[in-house]
């Protein structure tokens, strides 16, 4: 048991220690405050006193640091020596002591200190030691010391290119790109493994659209790589990727092909590509290379998808471009039904019975034949309840050209019970409301609307909000309600592809109400008849006054975008392509279109400076 006076000793002891550690912490606290602030002198007094307890880095780093900002060299040299005798092994210690003397600008003593300190690594160093000295290097912005720390260290290492990385970026930052990009190669060269982290090194190194030299210089690396080890096809899968960061599909195609036949494969990697075309719109590219995978014969695993995705190209090839014939579309319709016969009607084939349904139905107007096709689906067993539902939806939609849209209705409602919550029920329900709005029936309509507009898929709530904002708009413009009948009938009739009896019904409106607020929608919806009645000149100036008489209003940018798309995709005028999207994005800032018309802007050539930079009206 302690007696009184041990229990008072304790305690004053106690007392004692917790009052020096509190004056340590706050005697750290001034030092840091005074180094923070540049008052050195101030800061060396705590800092002197501090660290004849403590000589962890957090404390010499900042006291040596004031050492030298105030030139006290005989007590950063001899705190920076007594660092080095404590910790032997901590290389990048060496550095400080050079820096002593390089800061009285003896130059040449330094040096032979960051040399001793490179000299120094061997194969017992610990990667993390290789790793500060190299920092410490670079943080005195000594790139050449920098690199042959790496280059050293390179020698010890488990592998020859274990540090190839680090020289390769410390290379980029002295501007050697061809030594930099060679430094990456060799990583693959002695690993294939390595190649996704070397082509994420390539690509945060180059920009592949604009630094078009650099670019050169990688493919030069890469074919004189592949030609001297031709057994090797790590560089020509390089080479490949690098052409598609550049996109030029063909040249990816060369190269994947000439890997698959050296290596006898199956040809995924050239359908995986053909996938790729077809996302960024080379349909020729695409159709080559799922050619390419079909002309390896029926037995291969990848030729019936191959045979799918070539037709889905073939069609968006044909149709997406705006600009096709009746003869190319029964040719299309040709393809799809020798392929359907090829490979029979089955779950796998499915996809083909739709687009072709599609095909007849939107394409060669006949939605009777549309129906047929989709109906055949029916027979086919092993299709999951969701693909079925699709299909009910699509045929639904092919009744509704075909006139009947009460039988649609009712498909339509099936799948919206079946899948309440889900989003091709939502669809559905939207469908069904298109139908009662066809009809007339525009409070039912709306009440269906205002459902959907909290659905989950952000294009059917969307959709559900410009037809609810168009009912609300014009639903009570006048008495009788006639003009809002007329412009949904019109609709309709544009769906069932009657286009002069749409056009007549449009006029109508306009004959009885000069200044109706239905007449922006009506120029948009002859803008869609004469796109799909390949009217280009039409379109354009239906499109053209919607964006001058309207541009503020709900269609302002839908026009606008579209005049970009038509001069883009169609009419293949970039110059005034690119004028439309920047005016999305400077006129139309919160534009849904706002993305993907930045997107197409800086694939044109558009530069950061001009994204900044407003359109100046004439």
């Amino acid at each position: 048991m302690l007696n009184k006076f041990s229990v008072i000793l304790l305690f004053l002891t106690l007392q004692i220690s917790f009052s020096c550690f509190g004056q340590s912490e706050m005697d750290k606290q001034l030092a840091l405050s005074y180094y923070g602030e540049g008052k050195y002198d101030k800061a060396i007094l705590y800092y002197e006193k501090i660290y004849k307890e403590d000589q962890s880095a957090s404390i010499f780093e900042p006291y040596f640091d004031c050492l030298l900002k105030t030139e006290d060299f005989k007590t950063a040299e001899k705190i920076c020596k007594k660092q080095i005798k404590n910790a032997p092994n901590e290389l990048h210690l060496i550095v400080l002591q050079g820096k002593i003397y390089e800061t009285q600008n003896d130059v040449n003593q330094a040096n032979k200190y960051y040399q001793s300190a490179i000299d120094a690594i061997n194969k017992s160093t610990p990667h993390k030691e290789i790793s500060k000295l190299a920092t410490a290097f670079e943080k005195e912005n000594k790139l050449d010391f920098t690199l042959e720390t790496y280059i050293r260290a390179n020698q010890f290492a488990a592998t020859k290119s274990m540090y190839n990385r680090n020289i390769a970026m410390i290379y980029g930052k002295q501007g050697k790109t061809e030594l930099m990009i060679n430094s990456l190669l060799d990583i693959i060269e002695e690993d294939p493994r390595f190649m996704v982290s070397v082509q994420s090194s390539l690509s945060s190194s180059i920009d592949f659209q604009g630094d078009l030299k650099k670019v050169e210089i990688l493919k030069n690396q890469l074919i004189k790589r592949s030609q001297s080890n031709p057994k090797n096809t790590i560089f020509n899968e390089v080479l490949a990727w690098v052409y598609m960061m550049t996109e030029n599909y063909s040249g990816a195609f060369i190269q994947l092909k000439a890997i698959d036949k050296k290596e006898r494969n199956d040809g995924a990697r050239i359908q995986d590509l053909g996938i790729t075309c077809v996302n960024n719109e080379k349909y020729d590219d695409a159709i080559a290379c799922f050619d390419y995978v079909i002309e390896l014969g029926p037995n291969q695993p990848y030729y019936r998808d191959a045979k799918i995705y070539k037709l889905s190209a073939l069609k968006k090839k044909i149709i997406g471009g705006g600009k096709y014939t009746k003869e190319e579309l029964l040719a299309l319709k040709d393809n799809y039904e020798q392929s359907l016969n090829n490979l029979g009607r089955t779950p796998y084939s499915i996809e083909l019975i739709r687009e072709l349904a599609h095909l007849e139905g939107y394409f060669l107007n006949n939605p009777t034949r549309a129906i047929e096709l989709l109906e055949e689906t029916k027979k086919i067993s092993g299709l999951p309840q969701k693909i079925r539902a699709e299909i009910k939806v699509e045929t639904g939609d092919f009744m509704v050209i075909n006139n009947q849209i009460w039988d649609a209705s009712l498909l339509f409602m099936q799948v919206e019970k079946e899948f309440k919550e889900d989003k091709i029920g939502h669809l559905a329900k939207f469908k069904a409301a298109q139908v009662f709005y066809y009809a007339g029936d525009f409070e039912f309509a709306q009440g269906q609307l205002d459902v959907l507009k909290a659905s989950t898929s952000k294009l059917i709530a969307n959709d559900a909000m410009e037809l609810s904002m168009l009912i609300t708009d014009n639903y009570n413009m006048d008495t009788t309600q006639l003009t809002m009948r007329l412009y949904a009938e019109a609709e309709l009739l544009i769906k069932q592809h009657q286009f002069e009896k749409a056009t007549s019904k449009f006029d109508s409106i306009n004959e009885m109400f000069k200044l109706h607020s239905l007449n922006d929608e009506i120029l948009w919806q002859k803008s869609k008849i004469a796109l799909t009645q390949q009217n280009i000149p039409e379109a354009i100036k239906y499109l053209e006054e919607i964006e001058m008489n309207y541009g503020t209003d709900l269609l302002g940018d839908n026009a606008v975008f579209k005049l970009a798309e038509i001069y883009d995709k169609i009419l293949d005028d970039k110059v005034k392509a690119k004028e439309y999207y920047k005016k999305i994005m400077f006129d139309y800032k919160g534009s849904l279109f706002g993305v993907e018309a930045r997107k197409r802007f800086r694939e044109m050539g558009g530069s950061s400076s001009e994204e900044f930079t407003p359109i100046v009206q004439p």
